[in-house]
């Protein structure tokens, strides 16, 4: 996710982590809703015990009848409960990332990542590039550069280029490791604010 004076940009791959062990290709893992200024993409963890947590991220994000405090704090309890349970159950490994967008006078964008239970929870403000995920452990990290003066077509290129990198890296070493679980894969999607 990256956001300037001209907007935020989100984008994600398309694999769907269903836990503890499947994996899919088609899932939309970034959203928009221009109404209320908000851009959210998701990671990890989409599924377990039949429960969809992208689903359940989406609806608490959309619920006009929370402030953004309280939908922030309801994400992070719900989504701590969840990766603690599934750490119990499978193991190391348990996380959800999620990269929030929200425009106000100034462009805010949070990072929440939660693993195994444990929460890291970063507030920012734009301009700032932000990510989440499997990408910060097998990329370089984010070049630092000055992202105000880009367009919002330069930003939704750049964002779509990291995470084919993304993609092609953990690919890349799945192949060559074979102990190395391919938890990145299928298509790029981006949604712009």
């Amino acid at each position: 996710m990256i956001g300037n004076e001209n907007g935020i940009v989100a984008g994600s791959d398309t694999r769907e982590t269903i836990a503890p062990n499947k994996f899919l290709d088609n899932r939309q893992k970034v959203f928009v809703d221009k109404k209320q200024n908000l851009i959210w993409a998701c990671c990890g963890i989409t599924k377990y015990n039949g429960i969809d947590y992208i689903d359940v991220v989406e609806s608490i994000l959309r619920d006009t009848n929370l402030s953004f405090i309280e939908k922030i704090d309801r994400l992070q309890i719900m989504i701590e409960r969840v990766t603690k349970e599934c750490y119990n159950y499978i193991g190391n490994g348990s996380a959800m990332d999620i990269l929030i967008g929200y425009k106000l006078k100034r462009k805010i964008l949070i990072r929440m990542n939660i693993q195994n239970g444990e929460v890291k929870r970063n507030t920012f403000f734009a301009p700032l590039a932000i990510e989440g995920g499997s990408g910060k452990m097998i990329m370089n990290k984010l070049p630092l550069k000055d992202y105000n003066h880009l367009s919002l077509k330069e930003l939704e290129v750049y964002v779509k280029s990291r995470v084919q990198e993304t993609i092609d890296k953990d690919k890349e070493i799945s192949i060559n490791d074979p102990t190395h679980v391919n938890t990145i894969g299928g298509k790029v999607r981006t949604v712009t604010l």
